[in-house]
């Protein structure tokens, strides 16, 4: 794992991870050659298991380990996003930025653009997965507000 690398080098006191779920081929499978389904109960059970371990690496080294949530996604077969970040709010010892919230309707739903600074933005791409530049300013803008706050060091405003 390059996490334990990269920690040992940098010494971090904080790490923030953007951990969606990414699944592109070659598909992972089991000992006995068979396909771990995407959206299966195993891959959840493998997928958080996975983030259990890099937190480990993360909180032996004495960093704070912080999960931040991802915006809703306009791609059906990619929303288990946030169902994976629901299980990262259980793992023991972690932090949690709701973050993704910032590029949503109020009521949670995906949105293609937001009211920012009193103008309209485009805050999505056209797949309805990726963020514009304007998308990810807000997005990057909520994380460092929601961290500094939880940090107790109000160095970050909110995005307007």
């Amino acid at each position: 794992m390059q996490t334990r690398q990269i920690i040992a080098t940098t010494h971090p006191d904080v790490v923030v991870a953007i951990f969606v779920g990414n699944y592109p081929p070659p598909p992972i499978k089991q000992a006995n050659g068979s396909v771990i389904a995407d959206d299966s109960p195993q891959f959840f059970a493998l997928w958080q298991q996975r983030a259990a371990q890099l937190s480990s690496v993360v909180r032996a080294r004495g960093a704070r380990m912080y999960w931040v949530s991802p915006p809703p996604i306009g791609v059906p077969v990619l929303a288990h996003a946030q169902r994976l970040y629901d299980g990262y709010r259980t793992i023991h010892g972690d932090h949690v930025l709701d973050a993704g919230r910032v590029l949503a309707h109020p009521n949670g739903q995906f949105v293609m653009t937001k009211q920012t600074c009193g103008h309209p933005r485009v805050v999505r791409t056209s797949d309805g997965v990726h963020l514009t530049p304007d998308g990810a300013r807000i997005y990057g803008e909520e994380i460092a507000h929601e961290l500094t706050a939880q940090l107790g060091v109000l160095a970050s405003p909110r995005p307007c």
